[in-house]
């Protein structure tokens, strides 16, 4: 068991996956949409003139008199954005926003956070980085500047999954769930954070509206595409605004998490975080029991936990898992708990 738990350590040091505390030093924020709209406007048209940019040249045709121009390869295109703004781990919005001078924020150390009693073995990532997102204000919307990274990259990977939304949302839904129940939250930081599935979702959204070729999965109906094609070229069609993404289902004092164990939910709620859940969002239908928490701060459902939804994901991927994968999850996840709670930090 030491074995696993040194692995995942490791694994999860590397992930560093961060939370937010919106309940510690709240104070008035200025809008910063403006300034982070900007930004990502800025690089999306750098990302399509990279894209329009010429082909290299090969080395054996250097006689060439000419270089051929690309007519809207879409899959540089695509190439192109996720080099700006989809980033592994830490994205590029997130890093803008969390270092720029024109983003009014407020920052919490670990140590004064809410967060602040979670010992190494319970949340590895959380404590071994000590990595608390800043707060930051999008329209009327507090919320953590981790969320723009799962807003672009996670919402990348979102529309990857889906194969670019031809698919449905499923999968990427399914993602989210696994990977908040796993990596980027239950078993690194313990918290599963609602509030990173609204930004995900969201983000598969933005993705979805770069060209356009599938209908909105909120709205059900076709937008005007953020990039079209003219004259074989990619132009920039419709300028990005957080209007339509940001709502108070980013916010972590409104949308609640789950802790993964009674013991971090008690040492979490001893701070006193109040959950305002009245405030939710209603506009996400159906998808609202999987991506809304209207109940107050709670321990991770057992519908949630990873032996759980990689059954469920085994479905939707028409993966051919033997039946013992899931309960050896089970297993693991159990002893692993029991490992921790035995175990001198």
């Amino acid at each position: 068991m030491k074995i696993w738990l040194l692995l995942l350590c490791f694994l999860f040091s590397g992930v560093q996956a961060a939370e937010v505390d919106q309940f510690t030093g709240i104070n008035h924020l200025k809008d910063s949409s403006a300034v982070i709209e900007a930004e990502v406007n800025r690089r999306i048209q750098l990302a399509i003139d990279k894209a329009n940019s010429h082909y290299p040249q090969p080395q054996q045709k250097k006689k060439l008199h000419h270089r051929i121009r690309p007519q809207c390869d879409v899959e540089r295109l695509y190439g192109q954005l996720q080099a700006q703004l989809a980033q592994s781990l830490v994205g590029q919005v997130e890093i803008f926003a969390e270092e720029s001078p024109q983003v009014d924020k407020r920052r919490v150390t670990f140590q004064q956070s809410v967060y602040r009693d979670f010992e190494r073995l319970d949340a590895p990532s959380l404590v071994m980085s000590e990595r608390v997102a800043a707060v930051i204000r999008v329209n009327h919307v507090y919320l953590g500047t981790d969320k723009l990274g799962h807003f672009f990259t996670e919402g990348n990977t979102y529309f990857e999954i889906t194969d670019r939304m031809s698919r449905g949302v499923e999968a990427g839904l399914l993602y989210g769930e696994w990977s908040e129940s796993l990596y980027f939250g239950a078993q690194t930081t313990g918290v599963y954070s609602y509030a990173d599935l609204v930004a995900n979702f969201n983000g598969l959204r933005f993705w979805n509206r770069i060209l356009a070729t599938h209908a909105d999965p909120l709205k059900g109906e076709y937008q005007a595409p953020y990039i079209a094609c003219s004259n074989k070229r990619w132009v920039f069609n419709e300028r990005f605004s957080f209007d339509d993404y940001v709502d108070y289902g980013w916010d972590e004092s409104i949308n609640c998490s789950a802790m993964r164990t009674e013991k971090l939910l008690q040492q979490f709620k001893q701070y006193q975080p109040q959950c305002d859940g009245g405030k939710v969002p209603r506009r996400y239908g159906d998808y609202s029991r999987r991506i809304i928490n209207r109940d107050d701060f709670k321990v991770l459902p057992y519908d949630l936990q990873p032996e759980i939804i990689v059954s469920r994901r085994s479905y939707v991927h028409e993966w051919n898992l033997p039946g013992w994968v899931a309960e050896t999850i089970h297993e693991i996840r159990l002893d692993l708990e029991i490992w921790r709670e035995g175990s001198p930090d």
